[in-house]
């Protein structure tokens, strides 16, 4: 298994994938692939390839085959590419569906249809080949790689240390241009604490007193210069007039790549029909002038430059673009599910309301049911649903701790640590961890959430088993204990009285009909801050308003925090449920 660079990679990828490529029904075969890392929602994630790699977890790594180009002494070059894998399929038939080894399935339509859908899921964009083409080495005019978010690899040419308590604040990168290194700007977001301390002392080895780039570029003051021998890859809006990157983002380290060879690449134009998500500064964005186009929906949004978010400049089109942004992320949490809608018809400093019943004018894609008791309820399907929540003036997604499938068994528990005025965010988050230890004594897994307010969640994710009395009851058991081994610090008593100086576990959104907020849902406050999931290890140094909604328009790098959610190992009837 060889690198595009020629790096022999055969044991890093690990004995699985050897073994399951070795079983195939050929004595020799030369196959082009990705190994890729996936996400939970199917999707692969570069930074996810790169951690596994680093850390040795090679044991989800999956093999895309695409192409065939030598099989059992016949050289399959010259043959069309709709041809080779033809005989690829055949070659990899019989594998199931979770194979390490998999066939990169292809689809003949217009390219600008595929990509409007790549968008809308949250791919990096799509290649678009000549199915007639032979195969030839490098890049031709044969395919065309067409890009949602740009992204691309970088030299880097030093760092800016950091002085909040970060290994450091940015990179500098830049590329190759006529043999000569070009600075393309900094890149000052996409890193974690640990990613940064890792990257900064890979750098440190190759640390020089000498700039890379020459002319006014080589004078910057208060850069860490280094040998520009390290690649980076980056996603980025756009290029500036001055060839340097607009709202870029770190992805991780390319180990596989020379540093030589990297230029500034040309990408397609994405072509869609109707604008979702947009770039550009965000003065662009106030005035609701859409730079470039991501996705398709049927929904038509009016009043597209209404400002739902007045002091932040957030328009109902703005709200639009970031959920087509984070939906492979929300999808999951709301599609299905009963809904309770927070709108704000004339922006969060007008009226609001909840509403979760159906109204007149309502868009036909939010769907609507009855539950056994008679109860009308909405719920979505698809993106159009969301797009058509947007157009409605919903600014706050509420959920159901249950499907529609399975509406009287619900498949998460979430006590919301709300407290009270005077406590500091050091106990908020000795009290989130509390309830985590707790409940992992009691055997559950855990995850954490930003309320996007002034709380965080704890979820726990269950296997649908138990029917809402059961999951109310030990929600409050659960919470009644909490408040009975430490009196003075929690309480789980809704009454402002009993809450004075404490927290407050809420354990009341786990009863039939209640719900919580959604994941990556905006809330109604000034920031528009967003209910976001985080990792463990990131609570510490993450308030409950921490992430907005526009600086996720913006380019802020997005990760599924939570892999696992939807694999809980048990549920509440029995210990082994």
């Amino acid at each position: 298994m060889l690198t595009r660079s020629g790096l022999d990679w055969t044991e890093r990828f690990g004995k699985d994938l050897r073994e399951t490529l070795a079983a195939l029904p050929c004595d020799q075969a030369l196959i082009d692939g990705e190994v890729v890392a996936l996400t939970e929602a199917g999707i692969s994630s570069f930074s996810a390839l790169q951690a596994a790699l680093s850390e040795g977890r090679v044991g989800d790594l999956v093999y895309y085959a695409f192409d065939l180009l030598y099989l059992d002494g016949e050289d399959l070059r010259d043959e069309p590419l709709i041809a080779r894998k033809d005989r690829l399929e055949g070659l990899l038939q019989g594998l199931g569906a979770d194979s390490r080894l998999r066939f990169s399935e292809h689809f003949i339509e217009q390219g600008h249809v595929m990509l409007s859908h790549a968008c809308r899921m949250g791919l990096e964009g799509v290649i678009s080949k000549r199915i007639d083409a032979p195969y030839r080495s490098g890049r031709g005019r044969d395919w065309i790689k067409s890009k949602c978010v740009q992204r691309q690899e970088f030299v880097i040419a030093g760092y800016v240390p950091s002085t909040a308590g970060r290994a450091l604040r940015s990179i500098v990168v830049g590329y190759y241009e006529d043999e000569a290194l070009k600075p393309a700007g900094r890149v000052g977001t996409g890193f974690t604490v640990k990613s940064a301390a890792a990257l900064k002392a890979k750098l440190d080895t190759i640390r020089t007193e000498s700039s890379p780039f020459a002319g006014a570029a080589a004078r910057e003051k208060g850069i860490v210069w280094v040998k520009p021998e390290r690649v980076a890859e980056v996603a980025f809006r756009a290029w500036t007039a001055s060839k340097t990157l607009r709202h870029a983002s770190f992805v991780g380290l390319r180990e596989d790549k020379v540093a030589d060879d990297v230029i500034a690449e040309q990408t397609a134009t994405p072509i869609a029909t109707r604008p979702i998500a947009t770039s550009g500064p965000p003065s662009s964005r106030r005035k609701g002038r859409s730079q470039t186009m991501r996705a398709t929906t049927n929904v038509k949004l009016s009043s597209a430059d209404k400002l739902l978010w007045p002091e932040d400049g957030l328009t109902k089109q703005g709200l639009l673009d970031y959920y087509a942004r984070v939906w492979p992320l929300i999808q999951p949490f709301i599609v299905d599910r009963p809904l309770s809608l927070l709108r704000a018809p004339d922006g969060i400093e007008g009226q609001t309301f909840f509403q979760k019943h159906a109204s007149p004018g309502m868009h036909k894609a939010i769907a609507r049911m009855r539950d056994s008791e008679g109860e009308e309820l909405l719920f979505i399907r698809d993106f159009d649903g969301l797009a058509a929540l947007v157009q409605f003036g919903t600014v706050e997604i509420h959920v159901w701790g249950a499907t529609i499938d399975a509406i009287e068994t619900p498949d998460q528990i979430i006590f919301d640590l709300d407290p009270d005025q005077g406590i500091g965010l050091p106990e908020l988050r000795e009290a989130t961890l509390a309830v985590r230890d707790r409940l992992d004594e009691l055997g559950f897994k855990s995850f954490a959430k930003t309320s996007g307010g002034k709380g965080f969640h704890v979820v726990v994710p269950l296997k649908p088993r138990a029917d809402w009395g059961h999951v109310k009851d030990f929600a409050r058991d659960f919470a009644k204990a909490m408040e009975q081994a430490e009196p003075r610090r929690y309480t789980a008593t809704l009454s402002k009285k009993a809450r004075k100086g404490r927290i407050f576990i809420d354990y009341l959104r786990n009863g039939r009909g209640a719900t919580a907020i959604a994941p990556y849902s905006t809330r109604a406050r000034a920031g528009a801050s967003v209910a976001m999931p985080i990792e463990w290890a990131d609570l510490g140094r993450t308030k409950p308003d921490t992430f907005r909604a526009k600086d996720i328009l913006e380019g802020a790098l997005l990760e599924d925090r939570w892999p696992g959610f939807w694999q809980p190992s048990r549920g509440l009837l029995t210990d082994k449920a």
